[in-house]
């Protein structure tokens, strides 16, 4: 459950709760056509579909017992941290079991022999359980209750959501296998169509959060990740003088920033953004701090971001991205400051008097000041490093389009191992009076004060 809803009014809740109950039928009619497809369920339905195969019991009825066990490992593990008004995933839960079996009634009359047909009715099953997904994401009010399982599973020994994520629907599929033989001795729920849905509702998703705007209109949200002109300041016809600086793990970055703003007199913002987005998102402080300026790497996340486990973390990276944009442009509006990391020189381009800056410095030197700064064993600082490399470079390409460190989008490169971080700091200031001069006879230059 969000944490800022007191903030926005009950029409939007009333808006949102549409959405997300509309969400929840769309995404439950697809899993229903899925089941006549005869070729197998998505990977979440697979263990709810297989056992009522086998007990007396409705798809609907297991799928709530199911998703109540998810409800009570987050009480387990959160104890005395656990919000009761997470319980109302216990609502979703219950209506998303109801429809369940109100949609398996609905398409009971439907059936296809061909296989072709059979196919074509997987793919489709998987276009509308995408839309459905999206719908629920959109509706950004109550979270699924193994969404949230796997949240507080992944944030307590600080595991990343989309591996807890596939580990989990991979777990079910394989799971349901295991009842299927013993049952059956066949496979009955979990085949191609399974391994299809897993694979090709995330391709849709994506689609769709791409193309689709009228639930934005909507709900009166604006999704779009996209670059908005800033205004003036309040009765002045001038733009405030802004930093932003963009840092390889280890180069100095920080600390560049920091002596360059007390040097001008103007404030640094870096990890105090953590707290300004989390103000104007209603997310947790940690929940940011875990999230920001990074995506995972390797081959479960290309896995995840192809497949039905991207959705619910996928819109919280946007969230966390779209709250540090507008916090960044509300201080870039109001003052002078120094803005450290977050994708600053994106989110601001082509604002007058910003100066964006990137540092950079050879993989041995920052592995030694990281070694030395957190007291680490080189060999682990030189991975960590390179982790955060891929990391940030993931990040980057995925809100802007475009590859981390290209110096075109920079008014300055420095590679502060050639020149150290004092130098560094010395060549900044100079760059900077150089632009004040050049700049000043500009109506849009304005010094700070």
């Amino acid at each position: 459950m969000k944490t800022n809803q007191d903030r926005i009014s009950p029409v939007l809740i009333i808006k949102k709760l549409i959405v997300l109950i509309a969400g929840l039928f769309v995404l439950a009619f697809g899993i229903a056509l899925s089941s006549k497809s005869g070729i197998g369920v998505s990977p979440s339905a697979s263990l709810s579909y297989v056992l009522s195969l086998i007990f007396p019991l409705s798809m609907g009825t297991f799928t709530m017992l199911i998703n109540a066990v998810f409800i009570l490992i987050q009480i387990l593990l959160l104890r005395k941290d656990y919000k009761p008004v997470n319980l109302l995933q216990a609502a979703v839960v219950f209506v998303f079991g109801y429809f369940t079996d109100l949609t398996l009634a609905i398409v009971a009359p439907l059936q296809v022999d061909s296989y072709p047909l059979r196919l074509i009715l997987c793919v489709v099953s998987c276009i509308i359980m995408a839309f459905g997904v999206f719908l629920e994401v959109r509706a950004s009010l109550i979270v699924m209750a193994s969404e949230g399982a796997i949240s507080v599973i992944s944030d307590r020994p600080h595991l990343d959501f989309g591996t807890v994520k596939i580990i989990l629907d991979w777990g079910f599929i394989a799971l349901s296998c295991v009842i299927s033989l013993i049952a059956f001795h066949a496979l009955n729920g979990v085949r191609e169509g399974t391994v299809i849905a897993a694979f090709l509702v995330g391709f849709f998703i994506r689609f769709y959060n791409r193309r689709i705007r009228f639930v934005d209109h909507f709900l009166q949200t604006d999704t779009a990740l996209s670059y908005t002109p800033l205004p003036e300041v309040p009765g002045s016809d001038t733009y405030p003088l802004v930093i932003t600086i963009e840092r390889e793990l280890g180069s100095g970055g920080h600390q560049i920033g920091l002596e360059v703003s007390r040097r001008l007199g103007i404030p640094f913002y870096d990890y105090e953004l953590i707290a300004e987005t989390a103000r104007a998102t209603g997310l947790p402080a940690d929940q940011i701090r875990e999230g920001e300026e990074r995506m995972g790497i390797g081959i479960l996340s290309e896995l995840y971001k192809n497949s039905y486990a991207e959705s619910q973390i996928n819109s919280r990276e946007e969230e966390i991205f779209r709250g540090q944009m507008q916090v960044i442009q509300n201080l870039a509006s109001k003052e002078s400051c120094v803005i450290v990391g977050r994708l600053g020189g994106y989110i601001l381009r082509d604002r007058p008097n910003t100066l964006n800056l990137f540092f950079s410095a050879d993989r041995q030197f920052r592995a030694e000041r990281i070694a030395a700064e957190k007291n680490l064993p080189l060999e682990k600082a030189l991975r960590l490093v390179k982790h955060e490399d891929h990391t940030r470079a993931a990040y980057c390409q995925h809100f802007t389009g475009a590859p981390w460190g290209l110096a075109t989008h920079y008014g300055m490169t420095l590679h502060t191992s050639d020149y150290g971080i004092e130098n560094s700091i010395n060549m900044v200031m100079a760059a900077l009076e150089q632009a004040r001069d050049y700049m000043c006879s500009s109506p849009a230059f304005s010094r700070p004060a």
